[in-house]
């Protein structure tokens, strides 16, 4: 009889603790909420994209899986319970395999658990053919730091190229201190010429025109760029090109087109060695473009402001004393022969110095890059040299810093003084250098 009780009270103890480790440890509730960013995320082959969502629960959040199978990604974050976590801003991301290809489609499965074991699942299509490229802008007019000449009724053509490869959505060109907020629809079209002329005071004043473009993939890219001019009575700075209308102007480092040498007034003085007969010449109104300011002859040998003019020609090689008036459209062309006297690099061996360069550095003393004179013109100074693609600053000198020409902004070297300009941006390669020091002028010349 004992031994039954015995027996009752052991299966009730058991019951009763069998009982309360089967109670969960949180109780019923709602289904958790899972508010994605978006329904369809775009990424691209070795490119990373995330996936964002906002979590909620009224108890607490456990755990929150991200399944893609196709890309080996199954990443758990499971949420603490000390303290409960009831709100979530998931932010994660992931970098798609290399080997994946844009035509490829995957789908990322979201398998969100509550403390109360509630589960709710959603998914997100990933596509791989994204576009993160934002469009292009080429042909900008008015090139940047230029004049637009004052008159009685001063206008400014604004013109680009625009291209995307997605299409183009819009295009704004702006310029609130001139009432200008030119918006155009686009349409999807993936190239895109802008031409427009706008009236602006004749006053003597410079202006920033803002260009924006933006494409019309679901998260547009766009590109924007400032283009600064001024409203002048005329040029405060020319150039002497001796390379053909339409020459790219920036595949150099330096040098081409060359800076004046002196201006009075509206009159321009240059000096100049042609290294051949019959070198061909323009006058530019700047540094970077033959527009909107190239001055050569007419089909009647008068000077005009137009990239349809015919070249100046001067007839045999030697060095030019040239002048140009580009308000009255006339020059002067005076051969004449150098009294400055020139290196003698046998006595004073010459080097170059300055960062960018390979074998560059400091020592005025090395002869890593000595120069060597022209054959034809002891004036010219001369070597090949490889540039790393770091900003480039130079220095030409002599042993022990005399004598010397530091390299300042336009490839102005001036004998004994000069700022050691840093020049940025220039692709690395080989290059030809010369310095004229009767010019007091440098190139350094794509080879």
């Amino acid at each position: 009889m004992k031994k039954l009780k015995l027996l009752q009270l052991l299966i009730l103890f058991s019951a009763f603790v069998g009982c309360e480790n089967n109670d969960p440890e949180f109780p019923a509730s709602d289904n958790p909420n899972m508010e994605l960013a978006t329904n369809e995320i775009y990424g691209g082959p070795n490119r990373k994209f995330e996936i964002k969502a906002a979590l909620n629960d009224d108890i607490g959040l456990k755990t929150i899986e991200i399944r893609i199978p196709e890309l080996d990604l199954i990443k758990t974050i499971t949420f603490t319970k000390d303290p409960l976590v009831t709100e979530f801003d998931l932010n994660y991301k992931f970098l798609v395999p290399s080997d994946k290809a844009i035509t490829e489609k995957f789908q990322i499965e979201l398998i969100l658990t509550d403390v109360s074991e509630n589960v709710v699942t959603k998914n997100i299509n990933l596509r791989l053919d994204g576009d993160f490229v934002a469009p292009k802008l080429t042909n900008i007019k008015p090139v940047n730091n230029s004049v637009v000449f004052k008159t009685s009724n001063t206008k400014v053509p604004v013109s680009f190229h625009a291209e995307d490869y997605t299409g183009i959505d819009n295009i704004v060109v702006s310029c609130p201190e001139l009432g200008i907020n030119d918006v155009v629809a686009v349409g999807g079209l993936k190239s895109y010429d802008y031409n427009k002329t706008f009236s602006i005071p004749s006053v003597l004043k410079s202006y920033d025109i803002s260009i924006t473009v933006k494409d019309n993939f679901l998260s547009p890219n766009q590109e924007t760029t400032k283009v600064s001019f001024t409203v002048a009575d005329g040029l405060t700075s020319m150039f002497l090109a001796d390379v053909p209308v339409g020459s790219s102007l920036t595949n150099d480092a330096f040098g081409v087109p060359m800076l004046f040498h002196k201006k009075v007034g509206n009159v321009f003085t240059f000096k100049y060695y042609a290294d051949s007969n019959n070198k061909k010449i323009f006058f530019l109104g700047q540094d970077v473009s033959f527009e909107p300011h190239t001055f050569g002859l007419s089909s009647t040998g008068t000077l005009q402001n137009s990239t349809t003019s015919n070249p100046i020609i001067l007839p045999t090689k030697g060095y030019y004393e040239i002048t140009v008036n580009p308000i009255d459209l006339v020059y002067t062309v005076t051969p004449y022969t150098p009294t400055s006297t020139p290196i003698n690099l046998s006595t004073t061996p010459i080097t170059i110095c300055g960062n960018g360069i390979v074998n560059g550095g400091w020592d005025p003393n090395s002869t890593a890059l000595a120069v060597s004179a022209d054959p034809s013109n002891p004036y010219r100074l001369t070597r090949e040299i490889t540039l790393n693609g770091t900003t480039v600053a130079m220095t030409i000198t002599g042993n022990g810093w005399y004598p010397f020409w530091r390299l300042d902004n336009f490839a102005v070297a001036p004998y004994l003084g000069g700022g050691n300009a840093n020049y940025s941006g220039v692709a690395a390669g080989t290059y030809i250098f010369t310095l004229d020091t009767e010019l007091e002028r440098t190139t350094l010349v794509k080879k």
